[in-house]
């Protein structure tokens, strides 16, 4: 039996348990094969669930229903009938594939089949199969990516 992740909509949640992918936010929406978490810092995130190791739900979650202790954001959340939908609907839009990492890439989606989407990235095209698409977001600030670029480079400098 699957498990239900209409259950955590609205509630505060860590998918993942460390790493590049692991995020915490609050899930705002559930598809067949995918699940949207938010979070201030990142904004909306998509998730594959097929990619997803584990779920942990906030206990002081229920405090939060209580007593809301932040304004809650509107937010313009895409849904699709399952993942590939979700991607397909992205064309067009600057996004972020997969949260960090080597994998971890930022540009604009020019094309989307079930097996792979095509990315502009930096004068590149970028082919990602969609198998490997562990999560994804959509308008994501190019500054971010500079900021690692900037980063990597300090630390370079340092050696």
């Amino acid at each position: 039996m699957a498990f239900d992740y209409l259950t955590l909509v609205g509630k505060q949640v860590r998918l993942d348990r460390g790493g590049p992918e692991s995020r915490q936010g609050r899930v705002v929406s559930v598809g067949s094969d995918y699940v949207v978490i938010y979070n201030e810092k990142d904004g909306l995130v998509y998730y594959n669930t097929q990619h997803l190791k584990s779920m942990t739900q906030n206990t002081k979650d229920i405090l939060d229903v209580l007593e809301p202790t932040e304004p809650q954001p509107i937010l313009r959340i895409m849904q699709a009938d399952n993942f590939v939908g979700l991607l397909a609907g992205m064309k067009n839009l600057w996004c972020q594939v997969n949260r960090g990492g080597h994998e971890s890439v930022q540009g604009v989606v020019s094309e989307t089949t079930p097996e792979y989407i095509t990315m502009v990235v930096n004068h590149e095209l970028v082919t990602i199969f969609t198998f490997h698409i562990k999560s994804i977001s959509y308008g994501v600030k190019k500054e971010n990516q500079d900021e690692k670029k900037e980063q990597k480079q300090d630390n370079n400098e340092k050696k």
